[in-house]
Formats: C-alpha cells, structure tokens, sequence
C-alpha cells in the first residue's frame, strides 16, 4: 500500500493529517485516491452480490455435507428427540416403591436397597419390609407398591387375583428346605419311611414339595410317613426340642436359628438336591421378585436397570457374607450373624428371561397338579413372564 493511504502520528504536531513533502501532488494524488475508492467499491458490491446468490450450507437443508466439512454436535436435529423424551443427558429419576419379607426372599436385596438410599443407583428406592406374605397382598392390589419380593406361588395368586395385572420379573431364591434330625439315622429320603416328620406349612409349598419328593422316591405320603403339622416354625423347634432324634422339615435360616438352640441338630437332607434329582424341567423356585405391569410399561428402561443391579446385589450377597449380612441386620431382615452362617445354605440365586421362566412355569405346574389353589385357581398366562 502507497504511503499517501499512511496516516502518521506526527505532522507539525497533528496527528491524523499527511506529511508537508506529500502536499505537491495532492491533486494527482487526489484523483488517483478517487478511482482506486471506487473499483474497491465495485469490487466489494461483486463479492457481496456473489455470496447472496451461493447456497448456505448448515448441515440442515438437505441433511448432507461438504466431503471434508462434519456435522456439528449442536446441530442434531430435534426431531431425533421424542417429544416425551427429557434428553439423553438428564433423564428424570424413577422411584420405585418396593416391599419384601424377613427371611431368604428378600436378603438378595439388601446391598441394592443400601445404595439406592445413599443415592448411587440410577433410580431411587422406598423399601418396606413387612411380617407375613398376607401383608403383601393387598399392598399389591391397591397399588401401594411397585415391586414386591414374594413366594412363587403368591406371585401366580397375584396375577390370577388382578387379573393379569402383575409380572414376575426375576427368580431370588430356590429350595430353602432341608429335613433336619436330632441324630444320624437319617441321609437319604427313603430313611424317612416310618419316621414322624414335624413340619409347618401345611396346604402351601412345603407340603406340596415334600410330598411330591416321597412319591418321586417310590414312598406314599400318606402312609409311609408321618406327618405333623404345626402352625409355624417355632412350634416345630419347640416339637423337636423335646424329643431325642426326632425329624423335621425347617428352611433355612429357620435350620440355623434352631441349631443355636440345638447343638445336636443337624441338616439331613437338602431338598433342593434332591429336586434336582428327580426333576430336570422345572426348578424348586420358592422366591420371586414382582412388578406391577403398569410400572414396568411407564418405566421400562428403569426397570431393567434395576434388574442388572438386582443380579449384581444377589453376587455380592453370595459372595461377600460379612459384609452381606451385616447389611441384612442393618436392614432388620435377618439377625447378622445367623444370616452369615444361613447365606450359602439359603440357595439365594438370580434368573431372569427365558430361563427363569423355564424353572417357574414348571414348578407352577407341578404346584397346579398337587392343588389348583396354590396357584390361583389356574396358571398364570405367557405375559406373567417379562422378557425385558
């Protein structure tokens, strides 16, 4: 650029003004400065009329880009976002309300339940232990709770009840029974044959499996042994404890709390292998969790995330006992110690999809031959199993 362009600073004091030699050509200078002003003016108008005209590429008018040019992150277009869906970011946190019995079914739940109340699971959790499975249902049938750890076979009274309206979503627990002696008479269940066997649970599970076992075993229920029934556990302990090798059918942690009253008391006979001896198409499920179906239809991606974390709560249960049970007690759903000494003996196990249905249609069929009220009446339908 000519120095005639230039302004400089000092000029006889003046700061913005030429300098004196630059003043003999002014004139020249004047009309130069005139025509190159205006082929600079034509030059921008050119330019600007060019861009006008020229297609603007923003990544949104036909949805391609230049070969060497990437789509923006800020430019995803906000059809890609349902209209319901909050944004991938930021999802609002789904409360569930869950509830679950003292005893083996809801142990698989303690680790899981601890860190939703600490606030480190995607989801949050209100959880309510009650006493008795009587208790569950109508907490189920109001509405009051979204999931619900319960007996197999409640859970199939459950869905007939609301007709169809409640999904069983995983296996927590399998055979917890165990045939237990004060003595060493008995190893095999045909030892059983003319023995008194003390049991509760008459008219539920335990009846039914422990019958169905005698006949699997070539003994008849009904006069090759007999049976008992007392109204609960502890009248059960109480029968045994007066009687010098006497027989009984307990579940654990039930078999461990009467141990520490009984020195002399052993487990005899683990029911759930025997199961697996006689039975290869059903498991001997005796605890699942539940969901109602509107829950699990509202909130299906939290629903899954909690069964990963429900599988993971179950390994650590199994895995890590001291720690396990103390978070059992802390929970009141066991006393710590007995439960650490029950927790590999309790058969605290986790199946979703295709094979926990494989092992709860089956043992609901069997259930459904020995009485059809043990199930509500009639076998739950396909969409009792989630699939999710």
């Amino acid at each position: 650029m000519s120095d005639q362009f230039l302004l400089y600073p000092e000029n006889n004091g003046k700061a913005g003004f030429p300098r004196a030699d630059v003043k003999a050509g002014k004139k020249e200078g004047d009309m130069l400065t005139k025509k190159r002003t205006r082929l600079i003016v034509f030059a921008l108008v050119i330019s600007l009329l060019a861009a006008s005209c020229s297609p603007v590429n923003n990544g949104a008018t036909n949805g391609t880009t230049t070969p060497d040019t990437e789509p923006s992150s800020t430019t995803e277009p906000l059809a890609s976002v349902k209209p319901s869906d909050p944004g991938p970011s930021n999802p609002p946190r789904v409360h569930f309300k869950l509830a679950g019995l003292k005893g083996p079914t809801s142990m698989g739940l303690a680790p899981l339940v601890i860190e939703a109340e600490k606030g480190r699971e995607s989801f949050d959790l209100s959880f309510e232990l009650v006493a008795s499975p009587e208790e569950i249902v109508p907490m189920i049938v109001r509405g009051d709770v979204d999931l619900a750890a319960v007996p197999s076979n409640l859970a199939s009274v459950l869905y007939n009840k609301t007709e169809g309206k409640i999904a069983v979503i995983a296996i927590n627990t399998l055979g917890v029974l165990h045939v237990v002696e004060r003595g060493d008479s008995i190893h095999t269940l045909k030892d059983l044959v003319g023995k008194t066997v003390y049991a509760s649970g008459k008219g539920a599970v335990p009846e039914y499996v422990l019958r169905l076992l005698l006949e699997k075993n070539e003994i008849n229920p009904n006069t090759g042994v007999e049976l008992k029934w007392e109204n609960d556990h502890s009248a059960v302990v109480a029968q045994i404890a007066k009687e010098e090798g006497s027989v009984a059918l307990l579940p654990q942690p039930f078999v461990t709390v009467a141990q520490q009253q009984l020195t002399d008391l052993r487990s005899a006979i683990d029911l759930n292998t025997e199961w697996g001896k006689v039975i290869a198409d059903a498991g001997l499920v005796m605890g699942v969790l539940i969901a109602r179906k509107e829950v699990v239809d509202k909130n299906p991606e939290a629903v899954k995330a909690f069964i990963d974390r429900y599988e993971a709560s179950i390994r650590f249960v199994n895995e890590n006992t001291d720690e396990a049970s103390a978070m059992i007690e802390e929970l009141d759903i066991f006393n710590g110690a007995i439960a650490k000494k029950a927790i590999p003996s309790c058969y605290i196990r986790f199946f979703a999809g295709a094979d926990m249905q494989r092992q709860l249609a089956g043992f609901l069929e069997l259930l459904m031959e020995a009485n059809p009220q043990s199930v509500g009446g009639k076998l739950p339908g396909d969409d009792f199993y989630f699939d999710g």
